[in-house]
């Protein structure tokens, strides 16, 4: 897929969309996630980055590349930076049901203001801490129990999830999701779960335009 055509699928992204982005390289994310946020707030939505491998303030620099004036929307929290570990698991303990009605709660604040809610989450902490099933859990229940309308998608680098050796986690994170992004250098594919076979995920880190 072209970068013009995912930015345009980027814009139908919609309340209760729940993907999941592997990407290769930072600049493979970048070319998702930004835009992503970027057309959420433009579009009176909040916007939320749970940040791990980027710094708040390479955040800021990035959203401003794409025509986000960054100061006054974090200033009057329309923009919240969030590191992943004081989000996903404070204590180093990851609880599920904790982190969704933490969404609920934000969600609430957002929409006092009159906003919808778009988020995305760097998730490589919970590779690297060695809590990959709890991940795969708060995926999961994702699906049973949040009951807001929010647009997110989770990010998964690739190469930490090989290097952490957590390659049979790629298919259940898939299916946990309603949709699951590929980018890397040679381009974006966007799949349903069901049509993707074991097989595939190599084949989809290969990406032809």
């Amino acid at each position: 897929m072209p970068i013009p055509e995912l930015h345009e699928y980027l814009k139908t992204i919609q309340p209760s969309h729940h993907i999941c982005l592997f990407y290769d390289s930072i600049e493979s994310k970048h070319k998702v996630i930004y835009p992503f946020l970027a057309d959420g707030l433009r579009n009176c939505k909040g916007i939320v980055y749970i940040y791990y491998e980027e710094t708040p303030d390479q955040v800021r620099e990035n959203l401003a590349k794409y025509g986000v004036d960054v100061e006054p929307n974090e200033r009057s929290s329309n923009i919240k930076l969030l590191h992943s570990d004081d989000w996903y698991m404070p204590g180093n303990k990851v609880e599920a049901l904790r982190i969704i009605n933490n969404w609920k709660a934000m969600h609430k604040e957002f929409e006092a203001k009159g906003l919808g809610m778009r988020i995305t989450g760097e998730v490589s902490g919970f590779f690297d801490r060695g809590k990959v099933r709890d991940l795969l859990r708060y995926e999961y229940a994702l699906h049973r129990f949040l009951d807001i309308s929010m647009d997110a998608i989770c990010s998964y680098n690739i190469n930490n999830i090989i290097e952490t050796g957590n390659l049979d986690m790629i298919m259940p994170l898939i299916r946990a999701h309603g949709k699951a992004i590929f980018a890397a250098e040679g381009g974006v594919m966007i799949m349903e779960p069901d049509d993707i076979e074991d097989m595939d995920v190599e084949r989809l880190l290969d990406i032809e335009i």
